[in-house]
Parts: structure tokens; C-alpha cells; sequence
């Protein structure tokens, strides 16, 4: 290899903002990042002034000890403020409880330089919480706080907040109340994408007037009511709580806004069939539909021209499902038992059926409804004219005897031929079904590639 003429040091010679952008590109962590200081004298101490300074104090099982952590903290922090860098990210996620008088000092320091993204991950390893400093609600340039195992206790009364500047708010299983939820929200007056997951202390949810709200996502929080009235909003994720075993219910009202709705994710959620219809007809911009364990549905009737991805899980009391979508490209379907289902399947794709069957099948597979297999029958003749249909079956081998020549006399009708998974030779449309339990398992693939039956 040739030497650089004269000896040129070209690695020292990068600018300083060069040199930051690729500590912070490498997403290195502190003790990584220290690394760096070898490659020259320059770089000796650049990784103290990057712009991102990310302190992890476990990776895995080996943990840094308590006074060098600090110390390692400590000297980046005191270069930022004294130098009044500019300090794109703060992100401190730690194990040891003594950290936590350590930590007001460190989040006052960060918001002195105006931090623009804060991530404090306080440790799972007890009931108690990190409880917040009042100076974080001062952070006027903050665009991003993600917090976990945090505790806000702030007075409502007298404490000014002033996230003029957020975007991005996600709490995890932080302790908040109804009153302290909606003072934050309410002095948010940009926030773009909200997530509150497994949160403590709220009973309600109401976020009303946010005009830049993209996206909301409520999962696994205890609450009675959600109220959502956000004109531009496009996600809406739901998972409800369980409570002693149990899902506990909750109110959820999306109120009309300007049709902008998009994507729709419901969990546990105690939605009726009348609600869910009046949504639809409410919201008939949704592209994609997820429902996961929606214990009240039994009957669903989607007509829509904007829909585009429909998957349904464990709907145990389902029924009936109707789906008028011809832009419809991909549906996905798991439970253990097949519901009568007629579709528009001019535009799909992809649909995937996953099946578990219950216990006393395994058994007896003639213990199965006799529904289960008409409705089969009926959902493989929306794909009658389909070209390049491929249906994929997976079942243990110990029913394989009983259960595939039913499949097998079923395929034959529709003009299905067996075939061997090549990844090169997929048709453009795939219909996949599972039928399967925990234990063994053996494959039959078939697939069509013609009109007509060959």
C-alpha cells in the first residue's frame, strides 16, 4: 500500500463537524466511542463533544461499576455546558438506584444546552420509580422525550410547562395521573406522535385539539375511557389492559375529524359490531385493519374502495365476515375455527389462514364443526379466478391421514395441482393456510398457475 506523500495525517485532518457526524452515524455507544481516541491526537477528545452522547451502563450481563459510570457521564456533560456545544441527544439507560441523585444534575445539564431528544431508561428491578425533576418541563427546545420507569410529580397548579417544541412524547410503564396527562398534552401544542404503553395512574385518555397529531398509540394502560379529537390524525393503536385475567374494558370514541384516519389497530378491544360499522362509515380512508383478540365481534362488514390490508387474530366469538374491498391486496387470518367469509379478491395478493385447532381435535379430527370445512369450501371459491393461486397446508402428521385427503378433494374442484416451494417460481398471488399445533409437523404445497383445471 502506498504512504500518503509526506507523511499527511488525513484522518486528523477532517473537519470537526465530519468527525462528529460519524461518531454519531455509528450509533456508538460511550466506551465505543472512547475507542476512537487512538486513531489520533485530534480525535483524542471528540468523542466527549460528539453531539450524541449515549450512556448504556449494562450490555448484556457485564455492567460497568457505579463510581466509573458517573465520572464517564460527568466529564462529556461538563465539556457540553462549558463549551455551550450543541447536543443533538442525551440517552442514559442505567441499573443501580444511587444513579437517581445523579441524575437531576445530568438532565439539568442537558436542557441547559437545549438537548433536543431526551431517553431516560430508570431500572425494572422494583416498584419504584425515577421521579422527574421540574427543570425537564422547562425544555422549550426539546422535540423528543421518551421515558421508562419514570414518575411525574409535578404540581398542576404551579408548574409552567413548556414543551413548545415536542413532537415525539413516548412514556413506558410511567407513573402518571389524569390531571398531570392532560397539563402535558395540553402545553404540546406540535406534538406529532404520541405512545403511552403499560402507564400507571390514568383512568382516562382525553386528547382533544391537537391539530399535528399523526399518530396515537394506547397499549396496555388501565383506563376506563379514550377520547381522541385530532383532525389530521392517521394511526390508532389500541391494546387493552388485562385485568385478574380478564380484559378490562374501555370506552374508545374517535371523534370525526377531517377523514384522515389510515391505520387501525385494535387489541382486547370491547368493540361491538355496531361500533365497529359506525366507524367504518365514519372513517372510510382506513388502508389497514388490525384486530387482535376483539372479544365482542361476531359479525364484520366492510365495504370500502381505500382498503388495503386486513389481518385478523383470535376473534373468538367471530362469525360472519364480509369484506366488499376491491383494492384489497393482502388478508391474513388466525383463530381456531373458520368463519364463514366472502370477499372481493380481484386485487389480492397474498392471503394467509392460520389455524389452531382445539384440543379435542388432536384426538379426533371428526370432532371438528362440520361448518369448518364449508366454510372452507366457500372461502377458496372467492379464488376461482385467480391465476397463480398457491396454497400452502400445514397440519401435525398425526392427522395428517384424516385431514389431507378432505384438502385434497377440495383443491382438486378448483384446478389445484401439487408442487415443490421454490423462491424463484412464486405466482403473484399466494393464498397460505396453516392448520397446526404445537408438535409435529408435515407440508403439502399446491398451487394453480392456469385459468382452468389442468
Amino acid at each position: 500500500m502506498e504512504e500518503s506523500v509526506d507523511g499527511e495525517d488525513r484522518i486528523s485532518e477532517l473537519p470537526v463537524h465530519i468527525i462528529h457526524h460519524i461518531l454519531c452515524r455509528t450509533n456508538l455507544d460511550l466506551r465505543e466511542a472512547a475507542i476512537t481516541c487512538v486513531l489520533s491526537k485530534k480525535w483524542q477528545y471528540y468523542w466527549l463533544s460528539r453531539p450524541y452522547l449515549l450512556f448504556r451502563q449494562c450490555k448484556g450481563n457485564n455492567c460497568i461499576p457505579l463510581e466509573i459510570f458517573v465520572k464517564l457521564i460527568d466529564r462529556p456533560l461538563r465539556i457540553h455546558v462549558e463549551q455551550n456545544l450543541h447536543l443533538a441527544k442525551f440517552f442514559l439507560a442505567y441499573r443501580d438506584r444511587e444513579l437517581d441523585p445523579y441524575l437531576d444534575h445530568w438532565i439539568e445539564s442537558a436542557i441547559k444546552v437545549n438537548v433536543l431528544v431526551l431517553v431516560i431508561h430508570a431500572p425494572d428491578i422494583d416498584s419504584s420509580y425515577y421521579s422527574l425533576p421540574d427543570v425537564v418541563y422547562d425544555a422549550k427546545k426539546l422535540n423528543t422525550l421518551w421515558l421508562s420507569r419514570c414518575k411525574f410529580e409535578f404540581d398542576i397548579s404551579t408548574t409552567h410547562i413548556r414543551f413548545c417544541s415536542l413532537v415525539a412524547l413516548f412514556l413506558y410503564n410511567v407513573h402518571i395521573s389524569d390531571a398531570q396527562m392532560q397539563s402535558v398534552i395540553d402545553k404540546c401544542p406540535s406534538i406529532r406522535n404520541i405512545r403511552v404503553l403499560a402507564c400507571k395512574g390514568m383512568s382516562k385518555l382525553y386528547v382533544v385539539g391537537r391539530l399535528h397529531l399523526h399518530s396515537l398509540a394506547v397499549l396496555l394502560c388501565k383506563l376506563d375511557s379514550v377520547i381522541v379529537e385530532a383532525p389530521k390524525l392517521e394511526s390508532f393503536s389500541y391494546t387493552e389492559c388485562i385485568d385478574q385475567g380478564n380484559f378490562h374494558p374501555c370506552k374508545i370514541d374517535i371523534l370525526d375529524g377531517n377523514n384522515t384516519l389510515q391505520t387501525l389497530e385494535l387489541t382486547g378491544s370491547s368493540i361491538t359490531d355496531q361500533q365497529f360499522r359506525d366507524v367504518f362509515h365514519k372513517f372510510p380512508n382506513i388502508s389497514v385493519l388490525h384486530l387482535t383478540r376483539c372479544y365482542k365481534l361476531k359479525y364484520i362488514e366492510i365495504q370500502s374502495e381505500k382498503l388495503n390490508k386486513v389481518i385478523l387474530s383470535k376473534l373468538d366469538s367471530i362469525k360472519k365476515i364480509m369484506i366488499q374491498a376491491p383494492n384489497l391486496s393482502q388478508f391474513d387470518f388466525e383463530g381456531d375455527k373458520m368463519p364463514f367469509l366472502s370477499m372481493d379478491s380481484s386485487s389480492l395478493e397474498r392471503a394467509r389462514l392460520n389455524f389452531f385447532l382445539p384440543r379435542t381435535v388432536i384426538s379426533n379430527f371428526g370432532d371438528v364443526d362440520s361448518s369448518w370445512f364449508t366454510n372452507l369450501n366457500h372461502f377458496v371459491q372467492n379464488f376461482k379466478y385467480s391465476k397463480g393461486l398457491m396454497l400452502v397446508i400445514f397440519c401435525r402428521k398425526v392427522l395428517s391421514i384424516l385431514f389431507v385427503p378432505l384438502i385434497y378433494a377440495l383443491l382438486v374442484e378448483f384446478g389445484f395441482k401439487l408442487c415443490h416451494w421454490q423462491n424463484s417460481c412464486r405466482p403473484k398471488t399466494s393464498l397460505f393456510m396453516k392448520i397446526q399445533e404445537k408438535f409435529l409437523f408435515h407440508q403439502v404445497i399446491m398451487s394453480r398457475y392456469s385459468l382452468y383445471p389442468s
